[in-house]
């Protein structure tokens, strides 16, 4: 009997391939392996109680530099954007550079800022928004004309994830839980005995939204100025704690609004500052921009400044070109007139 004939067909043999590559230990993005310190002072809620508000979760040190940062110290020479010489005198003079290292909990943040800071002085905290090209230095002058004008210390940082802050690149969602707690470390790293005004942009003003929803009293009788304050979660316990809040300790805030496709009359935030602007609520006043005028979309032209930021900006400071009327008239909402 003649065997079965074999079939010419090849059949195809699957190969399963497993990466050889060495394992990666996952480590958190904001967590800074290489800083081993134990971090002693605690941050407060309540800058005139602030040794009874203590948060034990909420450790910090400040770390003040021997000089100026290569960044800020790059960035003051330029002509381009400070070309009064008694401008730039002053911020050599006045501004100091630090790095904050905040440990909440088993998180560990550097926060990298640069300040001008008398105690007996009120204190602005200015506060970036999310993007390429947001730091520290976009509201670097309002400095000089505060410090002249309205004798107010200054307090600019880079939040996590942007300029030279630790964190993944212009990422918030893992520290956006903690954002109160880096704002309240910040501003007790200075020792702040009274309460504080912030100007902050889109998402730095998200991040004061939600810190005043939780540490109310570091803003008791202050004015606020937001721009562009694209707010998703407000961080409440219900709908209307905030304006609850804001009217329970005083709170005042203007909010600035230059449509454009990141910031529409359209999103939850501006929808709800409308509400409030046609009901009348007297602690939060919405003023709609003229584009072509507002100093949010005049800028000065870049300056090339090493690794102030990040991403595609990352050699690029910008800076806000602002009017002497747009600073008189920060001036008079710090001071509430």
């Amino acid at each position: 009997m003649a065997s079965p004939a074999r079939s010419t067909k090849k059949t195809k043999k699957v190969t399963r391939h497993v990466s050889k590559s060495p394992q990666r230990k996952s480590v958190p993005a904001q967590i800074q392996p290489k800083i081993q310190i134990e971090l002693e002072k605690s941050a407060y809620s309540d800058p005139l109680d602030s040794s009874r508000s203590l948060l034990e979760n909420v450790v910090f040190e400040r770390r003040d530099y021997a000089t100026l940062s290569p960044q800020a110290t790059q960035l003051f020479n330029s002509k381009i954007v400070f070309e009064d010489e008694a401008e730039r005198s002053w911020l050599f003079e006045n501004m100091h550079s630090t790095t904050i290292l905040i440990k909440i909990n088993d998180l560990l943040f550097s926060i990298n800022g640069n300040y001008s800071f008398k105690e007996n002085q009120p204190t602005v905290l200015y506060l970036h928004g999310f993007g390429a090209g947001r730091n520290w230095a976009n509201w670097i002058k309002q400095a000089y004309p505060l410090s002249q004008r309205g004798r107010y210390s200054a307090i600019f940082v880079d939040l996590p994830g942007f300029g030279q802050s630790s964190g993944r690149s212009l990422d918030q969602a893992s520290w956006k839980r903690y954002g109160p707690e880096i704002i309240v470390a910040i501003l007790s790293s200075f020792n702040v005995q009274h309460s504080v005004n912030v100007i902050a942009q889109c998402g730095g003003a998200a991040t004061t939204v939600r810190t005043i929803n939780r540490y109310p009293a570091w803003f008791r009788n202050r004015g606020l100025i937001f721009c562009n304050s694209v707010v998703g979660d407000f961080g409440e316990s219900k709908v209307g704690d905030f304006e609850t809040t804001l009217t329970r300790y005083n709170i005042h805030i203007v909010v600035f609004w230059n449509p454009d496709i990141d910031h529409t009359k359209q999103c939850v935030a501006y929808k709800r500052w409308n509400k409030l602007r046609l009901a009348g609520f007297r602690n939060l006043q919405l003023i709609d921009s003229d584009t072509a005028k507002e100093t949010i979309k005049l800028f000065y032209p870049s300056v090339t400044v090493a690794k102030i930021s990040r991403c595609s900006s990352k050699n690029e400071a910008v800076v806000y070109k602002l009017t002497d009327e747009y600073i008189q008239r920060i001036i008079d909402i710090l001071n509430r007139k």
